[in-house]
């Protein structure tokens, strides 16, 4: 009996543990969710309070005001990646992160479909060097139909050497419908996340063993 319980007890102490890994909040370095720029909509805006368009423009919308456009959870404030001047935008972080040789830092954001038109549109995000924007350090590229959700979308970097960066989000095209940003986080994972994924892992190896 001891031994039947033991066996089927290990998968559900292994998904326990992996469970409980995301349930532990990820060091946040920055976060910003876009809700506090404003209260109407605003076309080729560079007024923002974390991030400067660098090139092109970008529209800040209001969920819901107008252009069918909805933010995360159907409130706040959200942007839609390519403005209003044929130039899809490029938004950067006006800090510089100082990231250290050897940590993992995670660069998350919320994307949907551009919610208006039937074509795909495409993101580059992840991190660039401070002092010049077009070297991506690390970058992930999103590419989504109009019809697509929100969804979280994160690229993670893990510096060889110290270096100074800025968070890069970057719209392909130009025709004034861009993929809609919300909800974006720089996270450090946390020791006891990066502990209970392992120990996870390790149970399951010693389970593997076992049965052997």
């Amino acid at each position: 009996m001891t031994r039947l319980l033991s066996r089927f007890a290990a998968p559900f102490a292994i998904a326990a543990l992996m469970a409980a890994a995301p349930a532990a909040q990820a060091g946040v370095i920055f976060s910003d969710n876009f809700d506090t720029q404003g209260n109407a909509n605003a076309l080729s805006f560079n007024g923002f309070t974390n991030w400067t368009v660098t090139s092109g423009t970008v529209d800040y919308i209001r969920s819901g005001v107008a252009y069918g456009i909805n933010c995360t959870g159907n409130t706040g404030g959200c942007v839609d990646l390519d403005g209003s001047t044929n130039d899809a935008g490029v938004m950067s972080s006006k800090s510089v992160y100082n990231l250290l040789a050897g940590s993992t830092y995670l660069f998350s954001l919320d994307l949907s479909g551009n919610q208006v038109r039937s074509e795909n549109n495409a993101v580059s995000f992840g991190f660039a060097l401070a002092n010049d924007l077009g070297s991506f350090l690390a970058s992930d590229l999103v590419t989504l139909a109009r019809t697509n959700p929100f969804g979280t979308y994160t690229v993670a970097y893990t510096p060889g050497s110290n270096v100074s960066a800025r968070l890069v989000i970057s719209n392909a095209g130009g025709d004034n419908v861009g993929l809609i940003l919300d909800n974006t986080r720089l996270q450090v994972p946390e020791p006891g996340t990066l502990a209970l994924l392992g120990l996870g892992l390790a149970a399951l190896g010693l389970r593997r063993r076992r049965a052997v």
